[in-house]
């Protein structure tokens, strides 16, 4: 199920931004992400200088570093059904979202992901991965995780 999307015909430089993000454990980090990621993506010093790569790499952690602050936490309370199942610090640790995201340019498109949410590109009728999931009942990723101080539960 998706909770949240951004299409965006042009963000600048004639490039286009698509992105699909599915919140685990409610909507609420997917919502924060469209709300926010286009507005990081283009303030960035890699993008204004269409290193596109670099700059959805740079967008994605800062994402993720805005998601462990108390104004994100604020945030995930404030779009929550139930705000009484956070605790009163406002820590939100069991949230978060898969997201999928295409930036196209006149020439290139580039993918970034996180989580399970894939992209694919079909063309006369044939289908091609531009991601790869990141599933934690994969060695690599769960030695990602473990690694990083995380579990899989």
């Amino acid at each position: 199920m998706e909770d949240s999307h951004i299409a965006r015909f042009d963000i600048g430089e004639g490039v286009s931004f698509f992105g699909v993000y599915d919140g685990h454990g409610g909507a609420q980090v997917a919502i924060i992400v469209k709300k926010y990621l286009i507005q990081v993506l283009t303030c960035l010093k890699s993008f204004k200088e269409k290193d596109y790569k670099t700059a959805l790499e740079e967008t994605f952690m800062k994402m993720d570093e805005y998601l462990y602050t108390v104004d994100a936490c604020k945030e995930v309370i404030a779009y929550s059904r139930n705000p009484g199942n956070y605790t009163k610090q406002g820590l939100a640790i069991l949230v978060g979202c898969t997201a999928t995201s295409v930036l196209i340019t006149p020439d290139k498109i580039y993918c970034a992901n996180s989580g399970d949410s894939r992209t694919v590109l079909s063309t006369d009728g044939e289908c091609r991965p531009l991601s790869t999931d990141h599933k934690p009942d994969d060695a690599g990723e769960l030695a990602r995780i473990t690694a990083a101080g995380g579990k899989v539960i």
